[in-house]
């Protein structure tokens, strides 16, 4: 295995700083595109919360009897993308190398990318396009393609969504479920047998289709985020006298590295960036293509729901997470464990009354969500698969694919390697799906603008047409 991880380190060596001058790039495009949309939009993703919140949960037994996803199940297989390792290990990593300031930078940028998420997913709504299969599909590639015209620039952001998550993101979700379910269940030759297990339960997910995987989201992605909820809570209030001094780090580190760190304020933004956008990945594509696969009545509804997912996702089950680990005591006490990631927050919950069980119940949860995940980045490489080609052959090779990285990154399980190689492929996502979103942000606007519309004339349930918009080219779904 030397000569294994001799390779893997190398390649860490050239992507570590390859990722940070990348990201410098992107956070101009993903942060500074985001404030001008939330702008534009007034604010939308706070001021209208609580229909987005109406919206996600409602139309429950939608799409039951047809293949095509209910607007509830694109929520829950978006949910199910976005609640992953990053909201256990993600968190726990960005407090250990960014200080407890880096949670409050998650915030932020949650916040500014709820926008994002509104303009990309109510984007591929009007641009989605009803495939072989009958579903609807759409992202980055369908808009890029039919709204900009530029095939070429397509076939770019459907390749990257699949190296992106297909490779990049599946890579990370198994490794951290895998090592989590390693250190919890210690046997010998356990990699394997986790490795298996993953492998074996995506692929009999994934060969049953985009509908099975919304359903399976629909039913798992609920129950184990309240689960989780509930789990941690019950963390945090045993160690309820710790929670004051939580949030108090949180603002006293907010612009400013502890001095067991060091660095200057960029660190901690950059820290709060990069596990941010992994946990809720606003802006970058992802849930787009989630999005498009919706049947809905209107584009800004999909639209309004995605960009509520990014709140839950962050400003709820990520700050409980970062509860988890901050009530415990002082940053020096935190990072005296000598961890990071899951490690850190089973030794943690470990020294609550809650024991020795802490371990296997959180290596459950990583796996869970890991495994959500996989099937939430199989649907959208799937649908870039057929944007394409809408063929056997292209789709069969993205079921292998997703299956065949999942198998080896949970057998290396390399955290390290695999966060840098998804990091990477995050900034240029963002960057490039960023740039797209805003050339035709014109087009949400006034997608946006008649909704309201519909909704002040006392309409409960506004339907759109793509008369609405002022330039129709590339709209074939909105008749």
């Amino acid at each position: 295995m030397s000569g294994i991880d001799d390779i893997q380190d190398k390649i860490l060596d050239f992507v570590d700083p390859a990722n940070t001058l990348i990201w410098h790039i992107a956070f101009v495009f993903v942060i500074g595109l985001g404030i001008a949309f939330t702008i534009k939009l007034r604010g939308v993703q706070l001021t209208r919360i609580r229909e987005s919140a109406k919206l996600a949960t409602s139309g429950v037994s939608d799409g039951k009897h047809n293949q095509r996803l209910s607007s509830f199940e694109a929520f829950c297989v978006g949910m199910g993308a976005r609640i992953g390792v990053g909201n256990i290990a993600g968190v726990a990593t960005a407090i250990v190398t960014g200080g407890p300031g880096a949670v409050f930078w998650m915030w932020i940028f949650a916040i500014i990318g709820a926008a994002s998420s509104f303009m990309e997913s109510t984007l591929a709504q009007i641009y989605k396009e009803k495939k072989s299969d009958g579903g609807f599909h759409g992202g980055p590639a369908y808009y890029a393609y039919k709204g900009l015209g530029s095939r070429t620039m397509g076939i770019v952001l459907a390749i990257l969504i699949v190296f992106t998550f297909g490779i990049g993101f599946v890579a990370v979700q198994a490794a951290n479920a895998s090592s989590a379910l390693t250190g919890a269940f210690d046997f010998e030759g356990n990699n394997i047998v986790f490795a298996l297990i993953i492998a074996g339960l995506a692929a009999a997910i994934i060969f049953s289709g985009v509908k099975m995987a919304g359903k399976f989201s629909a039913k798992v992605v609920p129950f184990m985020a309240l689960a989780w909820i509930v789990f941690a809570l019950i963390a945090i209030c045993l160690n309820f006298s710790g929670v004051a001094n939580a949030f108090v780090m949180i603002f006293e580190y907010a612009f400013s590295l502890p001095s067991l760190l060091g660095g200057a304020i960029g660190t901690i933004i950059m820290v709060g960036l990069k596990r941010g956008v992994f946990s809720n990945e606003a802006g970058l594509g992802s849930v787009a293509n989630v999005a498009a696969t919706a049947d809905v009545k209107h584009p800004a509804k999909q639209g309004l729901i995605q960009g509520f997912g990014v709140l839950v996702d962050t400003l709820l089950i990520c700050t409980i997470t970062a509860l988890v680990v901050l009530s415990y005591g002082s940053f020096e006490d935190i990072m005296a464990f000598g961890q990071r990631g899951a490690p850190l927050v089973q030794s943690i919950v470990s020294s609550t009354a809650i024991g020795d069980i802490a371990p296997y119940l959180i290596a459950i949860f990583m796996f869970v969500f890991a495994f959500t995940s996989l099937v939430g980045y199989y649907t959208m490489s799937e649908a870039n698969a057929r944007f394409v080609r809408d063929k056997k052959a292209p789709i069969m090779a993205i079921r292998i694919l997703v299956i065949a990285v999942a198998f080896i990154a949970a057998y290396t399980a390399n955290m390290a390697l695999m966060d840098g190689i998804s990091d990477t492929f995050m900034a240029v996502m963002g960057a490039v799906n960023m740039i797209v979103v805003a050339m035709l942000s014109r087009k949400v606007f006034e997608c946006y603008r008649d909704y309201r519309r519909q909704k002040k004339a006392g309409i409960e349930e506004p339907e759109f047409h793509r008369s609405a918009l002022s330039d129709d080219t590339g709209v074939t779904e909105w008749e």
